[in-house]
């Protein structure tokens, strides 16, 4: 591997995707190289999958799961068809059947790895093939079908497509088909996997299908006619004869190939028929039309019924002739005509002399042409007209009659006098039709015409009862009070043109927000001057002004923001419900400014905002946002060390452009494998960056071991017999070993704890954790011995008797301590006395000579006697404060255990217990329940405990004196 090659190849992946699969193989190999290390650590690598519909039939979309022990940092799949994956719990498409190994790396802390391998087998779901004896039949019959797959099929579904179906274990079969039909026959097929699969075949059963040509069709007897039948016939089959019957009563003609000559030899009209024969034996026929021959007219007549014609009379024409079927007339002005009957009729609209072509006609079969003669004389009349866009009701009309005009008349049709100009200019009232006539006539001729034409006037209005509408709802404009049912429309609506159409009504579907001004143009023709028309008071499609302002594209590890922009299009019409849909399946947001959007999984993402004003008006907007994936990066090894002077490679596996920080110990800042010289301890990190800025990071933690010196605390080091010491040693954090291990409590930490019995010299040897570099140090501990005393057994005296105290010393003792020494004569001399008022223990502490310490106690306790227990015989409970409680009164006493005061007829009116004596708080106040008892004689009972732990009883009365 070469530590500078930073481009790597990338088969068949966009910008987006990463390059898993060379990531993938340097992991595998450098695994590998890493796992002796690693073994320590294991864990066990394990996955779980499944479809949603527990079939693996191609295509296939398979869940992966992982169920690796422990606590991965790191997931890497390879799915077996050239995808691969660094999620958890992927996702993969299999789109093609076959097996397939799937191999699943877990990375852990510290970089330790399992590898897990599974088989997974996707089963063919490619349709099954239907083979048809016959895809196409003539007539109906039974077509045999079978079938095969790319795998072991166990039931076969057949739909025939005529209402019969069949399910069968077998792939052949055979369905008879009753009728002609074109009919879809479906294949329905059950693989042994569960997989499902279908195909579709078409039969069709009709008759051969025949066209013919038949030429000439027309003409004079005798005629030699040709005739071809073609003939479309399912696959596999021909026709095998011809049939024709040629309609004029001659023998039928029978041929083997698909053509014939006929020659008809009598006039009239025939309709041919070809028959045609399959090689199935099935028939079909075909008819040819418009067959006819004929003979040459005979006795051919034509003339003018009146030779001479005003320009505004129809000229009426007489042909005749024998044996004919039709007559054609050309009338020399660009008309003609065909008729049967003897008479025709025709319009001139010129003035002159006319020559008029004759032909009369059998089936086709013509004599020579002749010809009649008319004359058109007098005046025909015609005008043209406009009208101004100044003044749109008045019209200029330009007369255009022909012929000698001796007398005009023009009469408008609105009531008014007609005048006799050659040419005229009228003023219409402002609306309707108008009917206006042109008359002229020729003085001379006494011939005259006329020529009409109806003029159109109106003030047509531009019609819509909303003024302010919702965005997205329908409205209608409409024209009104125009009479010219003609005329063409041009709308321009909402901002948008429409038209030109016939329609006086326009349909508005609102989608633009605005105030418009609303119009329509208006076209009557080429002589007409068009309107325009507004709408007559404003109209104003109001709603929410929808938009907003977003990222075009992010990483998926980037929130995706949106900014707000809408406003009411009027601003007195505030906005009150928002809804926002990320097109992620995920809880639409229903807020003015939504919080940043988190995306789950790159793609592209269609966002909608939807909004509603006071109103009630609605709309919506979307824009497109394409989120792409982070890049993929791992490092090996997770965490390094290296001996000072030692260098160390270090590996990132990224389909993407890497960055190293720091990079000053690095060999390169930008390469997948890397050179460290690293001095100290140091975290290098990776930044990958794909082709879109999105970026990943990882990390691994170089540990750099330099050489050390040991030390201790002290060099030597003091104690008293059986005292205990804790050595130290620097610098910390190493691994360490004490020896002798004798007396430590453990050889392997920092800080044991020593317990020498005699003079005894620890050396700590230190080693890093990796084993680059060692150290030792060594601490001498001297052990001094102690002092011994022995304070005497414990003593009992009578109370306020003298007492003193002797204990045995050793040599060595240079100092005494006595506690509590406020009782004793002396704290500081070795045989001190006292009193005996209460029970002590007396603590001695001795410090030898040379700085150790003994102890030892002694007690002193007060004789236990049923003297020292006294109880008063009366008390005075009046609250003077004097003898007002019952209580004893004790010397060498420990703790009152019972004290019980009863009435003469033994009720308890008292007790206490468990209380130190001497004490007025725990004696009797001569009541019970809160009320004063009468004087009377009272019987106690009395339970104490002594200092020496023996327990003294005593009985008897008590007078309550009041």
């Amino acid at each position: 591997m070469n530590a500078g090659n930073k481009n790597k190849p990338r088969k068949g992946l966009d910008g987006d995707s990463i390059n898993y699969m060379y990531s993938m193989n340097k992991i595998v190999l450098f695994i590998c190289f890493f796992s002796f290390t690693l073994m320590a650590k294991s864990q066990t690598a394990d996955f779980a999958y499944a479809t949603t519909n527990g079939l693996f039939c191609n295509p296939s979309t398979i869940q992966f799961k992982e169920t690796a022990t422990g606590t991965p940092t790191s997931f890497f799949w390879q799915f077996g068809d050239g995808t691969a994956s660094n999620q958890p719990n992927p996702v993969a498409t299999y789109s093609s059947a076959g097996t397939f190994t799937v191999k699943l790396i877990v990375v852990y802390p510290g970089g330790a790895t399992a590898t897990a391998a599974k088989t997974i087998t996707i089963n063919s779901s490619i349709p099954p093939t239907i083979n048809a004896s016959k895809n196409a039949i003539c007539a109906p019959g039974t077509i045999t079908f079978d079938a095969s797959g790319s795998g072991s099929i166990s039931n076969y579904s057949w739909d025939f497509g005529d209402g019969t179906t069949l399910n069968s274990a077998n792939n052949s079969t055979s369905h008879n088909f009753t009728s002609f039909a074109v009919d879809t026959v479906t294949l329905n097929a059950t693989y042994s996997t569960g997989c499902m699969s279908s195909n579709q075949t078409v039969i069709t059963i009709a008759p051969p299908k025949i066209t013919g040509i038949a030429s000439p069709t027309s003409g004079c007897v005798p005629q030699n006619v040709n005739f071809t039948a073609n003939v479309t016939a399912p696959a596999g089959s021909t026709a095998t004869n011809y049939s024709w019957n040629f309609g004029d009563g001659s023998p039928i003609l029978i041929t083997q190939g698909n053509t014939a000559m006929h020659t008809y030899t009598n006039p009239g009209k025939y309709s041919p028929t070809v028959t045609v024969t399959t090689i199935d034996g099935c028939t079909n026929s075909y008819t040819y039309n418009g067959i006819g021959f004929g003979i040459p007219p005979t006795n051919r007549v034509t003339y003018a019924v009146n030779p001479v014609i005003c320009g505004s009379d129809t000229a009426i024409f007489v042909g005749k002739a024998n044996n004919i079927t039709q007559y054609y007339y050309n009338f020399g002005d660009g008309t003609s005509v065909y008729v049967t009957d003897t008479i025709a009729y025709h319009k001139f609209a010129t003035l002159g002399p006319k020559s008029i072509y004759f032909l009369p006609l059998n089936n086709g079969c013509y004599s020579p042409a002749i010809y009649a003669t008319i004359k058109i004389i007098g005046v025909i009349a015609s005008y043209n007209y406009t009208n101004g866009c100044a003044d749109k009701n008045t019209f200029t009309f330009q007369n255009t009659s022909q012929g000698n005009l001796t007398s005009i008349t023009w009469d408008f049709g609105d009531g008014s006098p007609v005048v006799h100009t050659l040419n005229a200019t009228h003023s219409y009232p402002p609306s309707g039709n108008f009917v206006t006539t042109l008359t002229v006539a020729d003085s001379v001729t006494g011939c005259s015409d006329n020529y009409h034409k109806v003029i159109h006037t109106g003030q047509p209005a531009l019609v819509n009862a909303d003024s302010i509408i919702c965005i997205n709802t329908n409205t209608t404009f409409s024209v009104s009070n125009n009479p010219d049912t003609s005329a063409q429309y041009t709308w321009y609506i909402d901002g948008k043109q429409s038209g030109p159409s016939g329609n006086s009504s326009y349909p508005l579907y609102a989608d633009s927000l605005g105030n418009f001004s609303n119009y329509v143009i208006i076209n009557h023709g080429p002589t007409y001057c068009a309107d325009t028309v507004f709408l007559g008071h404003s109209f104003i499609v109001r709603g929410p002004a929808l938009g907003f302002t977003a990222p075009a594209s992010l990483c998926i590890n980037n929130p995706y923001t949106v900014n707000d922009t809408s406003r009411p299009f009027l601003p007195a019409d505030s906005i009150v419900s928002w809804n926002w849909n990320f097109g992620d399946q995920t809880a639409n947001e229903n807020t003015y400014q939504p919080q940043p959007h988190t995306y789950a999984n790159a793609g592209s993402y269609t966002v909608t905002l939807s909004a509603a004003d006071m109103n009630g008006c609605v709309d919506t907007l979307t824009d497109t946002v394409k989120v792409h994936a982070l890049p993929f990066i791992f490092a090996l090894p997770r965490v390094d060390t290296l001996c000072a002077g030692s260098p160390d490679t270090l590996y990132a596996f990224s389909g993407s452009s890497l960055q190293w920080s720091p990079a000053g110990s690095l060999s390169c800042a930008t390469c997948d494998t890397v050179i460290n010289n690293a001095t100290s301890n140091t975290t290098y990190h990776i930044l990958a960056t794909t082709p879109y800025g999105c970026t990943a990071t990882d990390s691994i933690l170089v540990k750099a071991y330099s050489p050390f010196t040991a030390s201790s605390m002290a060099t030597n080091s003091y104690i008293c017999l059986n005292d205990t010491i804790h050595l130290n040693a620097d610098p910390p954090g190493k691994k360490i070993v004490w020896s002798p291990a004798n007396g430590l409590s453990d050889p392997n930490i920092y800080g044991p704890v020593a317990s020498p019995v005699q003079n005894t010299t620890y050396t700590a040897t230190l080693t890093d954790s990796v084993g680059c570099f060692t150290s030792s140090t060594s601490i001498t501990v001297q052990v001094k011995g102690l002092p011994t005393v022995d304070a005497g057994a414990d003593q009992f005296y009578a109370y306020n008797s003298p007492f003193s105290i002797n204990p045995v010393y050793s040599s060595n003792v240079a100092a005494y301590l006595w506690t509590p020494g406020s009782v004793l004569s002396c704290s500081t001399c070795p045989n001190p006395n006292g009193v005996a008022l209460s029970a002590n223990t007396f603590y001695i502490k001795v410090t030898s000579d040379s700085g150790c310490v003994a102890t030892d106690s002694v007690k002193i306790y007060i004789e236990c006697k049923d003297s020292y227990l006294l109880v008063p015989n009366a008390f005075t409970p009046n609250g003077d404060n004097i003898n007002d409680y019952f209580y004893p009164i004790t010397r060498g006493i420990k703790t009152i255990t019972r004290f019980s005061v009863y009435n003469r007829f033994g009720k308890l009116v008292y007790e206490a217990t468990n209380f130190p004596p001497n004490n007025q708080a725990f004696g009797w106040n001569g009541q019970l329940n809160g009320a004063g008892q009468q004087s009377d004689v009272f019987v106690y009972y009395l339970e104490a405990l002594c200092d020496s732990g023996e327990k003294l009883l005593k009985k008897g009365s008590v007078v309550l004196i009041r």
